[in-house]
């Protein structure tokens, strides 16, 4: 028989104690530093155990009880609690401080996320599907350490298990930090998904344990991608495609890939190409294999729909002048689209991302030519990434509206395949004229003039010719005869006279 006298509790919330035979009054852990089986060691305590002396029942090993003073409350050894009535451990259990406490309702953690436009070097954790697999970073490796070994020491008392809320979760013989996504309503048990490992697991409420505060504040370790460039070979996924994607991407080994061209689709999915560090693109490798069918939508990548004007005399408006070989037109039809789709829908879309990713991040990485969303004046654009400058700031070109403008990194947002489908509005033309002029010339003589000769979102008469090489040519009359550059016959000018009468 041994009697325990509770101290105090140490850091990370487990109990130092000292441990006597009841009989011979022998110290335990002198004992066990003589026999060379352990070291000493000075614990600092951050809590005391109240003091006193409480007269316990203490079971024999011949099954009779003996009455006995013991400093402190009295813990069995394992062989002794076999063969005692229980009634006097519910007077024990009383005594203990873990089952004391009131269950606690545990705090919220964000899961991991994948900034867009990122390329990192991870390993993948956990996969259900090659359009539903869980990676960490390598860079992460020490911090996952850190956690699981804070995590070991888990704080005593119960959890109030809450949806959204995390906790402490035994798996395998280890606790990790999990969040509640699934309560049972018939028997007292959750179901937990492991952030910083990617997999849910089940658990009785009994045994979960509130979270060490010090791994609170951490967002989750693994981040939920999809696979760009493959479909199953049906409907879903089946048996072996999976068990040849797990070999593929060797989930939860050692091998480390190349994640990059992170993007968000508009179901918020955050979608990545795999390559390993031989440069095998592990889509292609899949594909090849018969583990996946190529799916060419979405290996496809984010390209912007040019605009278009139908032929003919009409009147446009002018978004932007920037030479007489450079200027931005659209139509009254497809302004009002803009004003009355396009723009509702960006600003729609945005806040579904972020609430979907729980905490989207900004594009943090963005290269020059990438598609984007930019946010000016409280509303976000489509836009186009076209020079990184000092202090976290980018200089981009809002597409739909043609103009150029800085903005803070923080105000970028990835553009996804829902914001694309529309046809960028302003449609770039080139006078007629001026068709295979020398551009940085024009430039040159008439970019800091051209605001004065047409007016910003004003009504202009225009024929639109045909489209050339990317270009839209036109005739504007009224524009041309003020840049005084090869100035149009008289028969021409009656033609177009001719045609704005019809």
């Amino acid at each position: 028989k041994l009697g325990v006298e509770f101290v105090g509790q140490v850091e990370g919330g487990r109990w130092l104690v000292r441990m006597k035979g009841i009989e011979d009054k022998e110290d335990i852990g002198q004992l066990l530093m003589e026999g060379g089986l352990v070291v000493s060691k000075e614990d600092k305590l951050v809590k005391t155990a109240t003091n006193g002396v409480e007269e316990m029942e203490v079971v024999s090993t011949s099954g009779k009880q003996d009455t006995t003073a013991i400093a402190e409350p009295l813990i069995m050894s394992k062989e002794s609690l076999k063969s005692f009535d229980p009634s006097p451990v519910a007077k024990v259990e009383n005594l203990t401080p873990a089952a004391a406490a009131a269950p606690l309702v545990g705090p919220t953690i964000l899961r991991g996320v994948l900034p867009a436009n990122t390329a990192i070097i991870a390993g993948v954790c956990f996969m259900e599907t090659s359009n539903k697999f869980y990676v960490c970073s390598s860079a992460c490796v020490d911090q996952f350490m850190s956690i699981l070994s804070s995590s070991q020491s888990s704080t005593p008392g119960l959890v109030d298990p809450v949806v959204g809320t995390c906790c402490l979760v035994m798996d395998e013989d280890c606790w990790y930090r999990a969040e509640v996504v699934k309560l049972s309503s018939q028997t007292p048990t959750a179901t937990l998904f492991l952030l910083d490992f990617g997999m849910s697991v089940t658990s009785p409420v009994s045994a979960l344990r509130p979270l060490p505060s010090d791994v609170v504040s951490i967002p989750g370790l693994v981040c939920q991608v999809a696979l760009r460039g493959v479909k199953p070979g049906g409907e879903e996924w089946a048996e072996e495609e999976i068990a040849g994607a797990l070999l593929v991407m060797d989930v939860g080994g050692e091998t480390q890939f190349k994640v990059e061209d992170v993007q968000v689709d508009e179901d918020g999915n955050t979608v990545v190409s795999l390559e390993d560090m031989d440069g095998n693109d592990v889509a292609t490798l899949m594909v090849e294999t018969g583990i996946a069918e190529e799916d060419t939508k979405m290996a496809e990548d984010l390209k912007l729909i040019p605009g278009s004007l139908k032929p003919g005399l009409q009147q446009l408006l002018v978004l932007s002048a920037v030479s007489p070989m450079e200027l931005y037109l659209c139509s009254q039809a497809q302004f009002l689209n803009f004003s009355n789709t396009i723009v509702p829908m960006i600003n729609t879309i945005v806040p579904m991302i972020e609430k979907a990713a729980s905490h989207a991040d900004p594009v943090l990485c963005p290269r020059e030519g990438d598609i984007v969303l930019a946010c000016e004046d409280q509303v976000w654009y489509r836009a186009i990434v076209l020079q990184l400058l000092p202090t976290s700031t980018v200089r981009v070109n809002l597409v739909d509206l043609a103009i150029t403008t800085t903005v803070s990194m923080v105000k970028l947002r990835s553009a996804i395949c829902g914001t694309v489908k529309d046809p960028v509005v302003a449609v770039s033309c080139c006078l007629d004229s001026w068709v295979g002029e020398n551009k940085k010339m024009a430039m040159e003589k008439w970019g800091d003039k051209m605001q004065g000769l047409v007016e910003q979102y004003g009504e202009i008469q225009v024929e639109v010719i045909e489209t050339h090489e990317g270009q839209v040519k036109v005739k504007i009359p009224q524009l041309e005869q003020k840049l005084g550059k090869k100035e149009m016959s008289r028969a021409e000018m009656l033609k177009i006279k001719l045609k704005m009468k019809k």
